[in-house]
């Protein structure tokens, strides 16, 4: 049966990516740049760097190593068909970083948006099966994990992520005015998996990659140096990429955080938070969503925390989990007033994934809603201790 359901799902796929190159209709979204810049792009997401030579040479290693065979049409339609089936999918199947995102979240409630996908699936095979199957096609291997994990097919299901959504990132890179230069990217993970109505968006470790905008050294006499950061979007498992920046419920989420004893310098980077000489809004959502970062030493270290929100609703596709995958705390709603918190004791509840059902959010600790016009609330994930 395992073999039946990976041939067909196999087969399927191929075709489906051998129809959009024959059919030359690429998706004018991933074919917006130079066959160059698209052939870099997608070796980028298979292996982690660009290579060298031609590219016909580079494609073929491509196709082989994900199809094991070459796919017909010109070198642009290629190009588009394999970018569509490794980070857009069709409406039947997702693409392959969703299954692959889904594979590694099921084996580690957490994947690793930041490494390339070849790491991302040997590491997967030898977890499971204690060696790699490097020289397979990459697609029959991924298909394979899925048998052995997933009783169903993996399915994607159009979910919408309310605004002001507060999420938890760590920074996964070192940010200072000392080093940092302009064009920088500064990595940061999702620290607690994006659950709605039961269907996966984000889990934890997907990545918002931000850009330093500008950076002033520190000057002579005490004057201090800035950094200027633009958060671009969150990568969920989806192609959507839901809009992030710092508003008024994620700094009330920095403040709450920094008030219930987070440790460490740097363990909360945001509005008012000690440990920077402040950070504060750039523009309304649409044009600027970061934070302008001031002081003289001072460095945002690999580990910090920041909490930010989604700018407006948004459409995503997410992983319909399965009942035996679903945790009962998913299904729970705290709607303990803050006086009551307060006065067991305070501080943060264990962590928990950000978890919306229906049109309400589960609420914090301290009962604050995440929206005071939208009539739901929301469940703050809590502070960890930054070693």
């Amino acid at each position: 049966m395992k073999a039946v359901r990976i041939f067909a799902l196999l087969s399927f796929v191929l075709s489906a990516t051998v129809c959009m190159a024959s059919e030359a209709v690429p998706d004018p979204e991933l074919n917006a740049g130079s066959s160059r810049q698209m052939m870099g792009e997608i070796e980028q997401i298979i292996y982690g760097y660009t290579s060298k030579g031609g590219l016909i040479e580079r494609l073929g290693k491509v196709e082989e190593d994900l199809f094991g065979r070459s796919l017909p049409g010109t070198i642009a339609e290629r190009h588009a068909a394999i970018l569509n089936f490794l980070d857009k999918g069709t409406d039947e199947q997702p693409s392959m970083m969703f299954k692959l995102g889904v594979a590694e979240w099921v084996v580690d409630k957490k994947i690793r948006a930041s490494e390339p996908a070849v790491k991302r699936l040997e590491d997967l095979e030898s977890n499971l099966t204690g060696a790699s199957r490097a020289g397979n096609p990459i697609v029959m291997r991924v298909e394979s994990l899925l048998a052995t994990l997933i009783m169903d097919p993996v399915t994607a299901q159009p979910v919408t992520v309310p605004a002001n959504t507060v999420m938890k990132f760590r920074f996964m890179d070192e940010l200072s005015p000392a080093k940092s230069k302009a064009g920088d990217s500064v990595r940061l993970e999702l620290t607690h998996d994006l659950i709605v109505n039961q269907n996966l968006v984000a889990p934890a470790g997907s990545l918002l990659v931000t850009e330093v905008r500008a950076v002033k050294r520190p000057g002579m006499f005490g004057v201090p140096g800035e950094v200027r950061l633009s958060f671009n979007e969150l990568k969920p498992l989806g192609p959507e990429r839901p809009a992030v920046w710092i508003g008024s419920e994620s700094q009330k989420a920095i403040k709450e955080a920094r008030t219930a004893g987070g440790r460490g310098e740097g363990a909360v980077i945001g509005a008012g938070a000690a440990s920077i000489a402040g950070a504060v809004l750039l523009g309304p959502v649409g044009l600027v969503s970061g934070a302008f970062i001031r002081g003289n030493s001072i460095k945002i270290a690999a580990g910090s925390v920041t909490f930010l929100q989604t700018s407006g609703d948004c459409a995503v596709s997410a992983y319909p989990i399965p009942i035996s995958l679903q945790s009962a705390e998913n299904n729970i709603v705290t709607t303990k007033p803050a006086s009551e918190e307060s006065s067991s004791g305070g501080g943060y509840t264990p962590d928990r994934d950000t978890i919306i059902k229906g049109d309400v959010f589960n609420r914090n600790s301290y009962g604050t809603p995440a929206n005071s016009n939208s009539g739901g609330d929301f469940e703050l994930p809590p502070e960890q201790s930054i070693n």
